[in-house]
């Protein structure tokens, strides 16, 4: 699996990379080639009753990897699609099954609108509501940063239902293409992951079926972290891919930049930084199989998802900076990708909640 998408990468991926960094656009040849076969990025984790390919989780993490290597910018056709299929899949019905995950089977691309406006981290804290008319519930409010909103054909959303003070007031529906009531409410320009293409989203009485309900009324923010304890895991495969490219990136420079008479990996101070590196990078990778093996057995890892999304977050600013410094005054020059894994990187970080956040969660854990 790793062989097969490693080459993918290499071949289809990697040859755009500047282009897309350069433009902030994902051409669409790609896209197509990224939702169809053989990358079939939208549905990795859809069952086979509904089209999709049903890897598991250990699959999708190697998967993760090595696109997150290649260009971080396209991880979110995988990324957001697990976000969106975990939604359907934890509390869906089997008609919402069919309806909604055989779409992304076929190539339709879902989006993840949890995020609010002012709430950010805080979910239960979201403003945006849904108000029940009829057999339909009205939708107002912001979301914001919302990865591939203007391609998505589907919109997993989450809004107020019940009153404030409760944790079970949220809940789950589906937005789709064409629903009037969507507005696109100006692309969130980065600084990295160029092409990623985020929007805030701006719902004025957008009105949305009962059918399309994902769970009981009140068990929106229930499913959203059951998803995050999943997808953190193949974000922090993401993360590890990007920590190895910068990596390699130092110790290619290192081995052919000579002064001295000599390159300046024989250095100490070059070489003994990127043995630290390494082995940080391999310590992540480990961590973030722990948690995926912990997910493949059905054994609960709300702690160790979040250790390793902590940690691998923290060896890939790490990583980014290493290069940056062993290729000094060439590190800022366009011509090598380091600026762009910096900037990649610190964009990055927050996905899924912050560093600080995978520390509550783990000493939440730690301490209840």
């Amino acid at each position: 699996m790793r062989t097969k998408y490693r080459e993918l990468v290499t071949k289809d991926i990697i040859p755009h990379v500047k282009k897309i960094d350069q433009t902030d656009v994902i051409p669409h040849e790609l896209v197509k080639k990224l939702v169809s076969p053989p990358f079939n990025l939208t549905s990795l984790s859809v069952p086979k009753k509904y089209g999709g390919q049903e890897l598991g989780i250990l699959d999708v993490c190697l998967i993760a990897e090595e696109i997150g290597y290649g260009c971080p910018a396209l991880i979110p056709f995988l990324e957001i699609a697990q976000l969106y299929s975990y939604v359907i899949n934890i509390g869906g019905t089997e008609a919402q099954k069919e309806r909604f995950l055989g779409a992304l089977a076929r190539g339709k691309i879902g989006c993840y609108a949890l995020t609010d406006e002012g709430s950010g981290s805080d979910p239960s804290g979201m403003k945006t509501r849904a108000e029940k008319v009829g057999n339909e519930y009205v939708l107002r409010g912001r979301k914001r940063i919302i990865t591939f909103a203007d391609m998505a054909d589907l919109y997993a959303v989450f809004a107020k239902t019940g009153p404030e003070g409760t944790s079970k007031n949220i809940s789950a529906f589906i937005f789709e293409k064409g629903m009037a009531g969507l507005k696109l409410d100006g692309h969130c320009e980065a600084m990295g992951l160029k092409g990623h293409r985020a929007y805030n989203l701006l719902f004025e009485g957008a009105k949305v079926p009962e059918s399309n309900r994902i769970g009981a009324e009140g068990e929106g923010l229930k499913i959203a972290l059951s998803v995050l304890s999943i997808t953190r895991i193949s974000l922090s495969f993401g993360f590890v891919g990007l920590a190895r490219a910068a990596l390699e990136s130092a110790i290619d420079f290192a081995k052919t930049r000579v002064i001295g008479g000599r390159p300046i990996s024989e250095h100490q101070g070059i070489s003994f930084p990127i043995a630290e590196i390494a082995t940080e990078i391999d310590a992540a990778r480990l961590l973030a199989f722990r948690a995926a093996k912990m997910e493949e057995k059905k054994i609960e890892h709300r702690k160790e998802t979040s250790m390793a999304k902590y940690y691998s977050g923290n060896v890939l600013i790490k990583a980014v900076d290493l290069a940056n410094r062993v290729l000094a005054g060439y590190g800022s020059d366009t011509q090598y990708p380091v600026e762009r894994y910096l900037r990649d990187a610190y964009t990055w970080i927050a996905a899924q909640g912050t560093s600080e956040v995978q520390k509550l969660v783990i000493s939440r854990e730690l301490l209840k």
